[in-house]
């Protein structure tokens, strides 16, 4: 389990990233044959993107709600998501031709994806009594404890 911070602690990260955001739903939930490769394809990439950190992700988190199981990733830069995506020798592209020979436009699974550039200096993080998570946790070894009790700016 990690470790709580307990006070307030903020990300003094000064460098451009990526939040992308990417998620499958299930429409058709009786065509399992669709969604759960679809599904079963997240971990794999995920390791495989975990294990080798000049890939350029700095962490990610998946969340369950409902039909949709969406992921946000923080990335060093929208270059070395696209390299990745783009791979010959990454798990990805097999999946994306897959997706396209098997899925395709049929409406039985849905994806989605959004990608946004983030300029060093142009975000705010605020977390209190948490572990390292979201930014904090992509970029752990950038937080700063704030330790002024009446410090409540957020």
């Amino acid at each position: 389990m990690a470790k709580v911070h307990p006070g307030r602690v903020v990300v003094d990260y000064d460098e451009d990233l990526v939040v992308f955001t990417v998620g499958v739903r299930v429409n058709k939930i009786w065509k399992v044959h669709k969604w759960w490769p679809v599904l079963s394809a997240l971990r794999p990439m995920l390791r495989e993107l975990a294990a080798d950190p000049e890939l350029g992700l700095l962490d990610s988190r998946a969340a369950l709600s409902g039909r949709v199981v969406a992921v946000v990733q923080y990335w060093r830069s929208a270059d070395h998501l696209e390299r990745y995506a783009h791979s010959q020798r990454h798990a990805h592209r097999g999946f994306w031709k897959w997706f396209n020979r098997a899925v395709k436009d049929d409406g039985d699974v849905g994806l989605w994806h959004e990608l946004y550039r983030v300029k060093a200096g142009e975000y705010e993080t605020s977390y209190v009594n948490m572990p390292p998570y979201g930014l904090a946790g992509a970029t752990s070894d950038k937080i700063a404890v704030r330790t002024d009790p009446d410090d409540h700016d957020h």
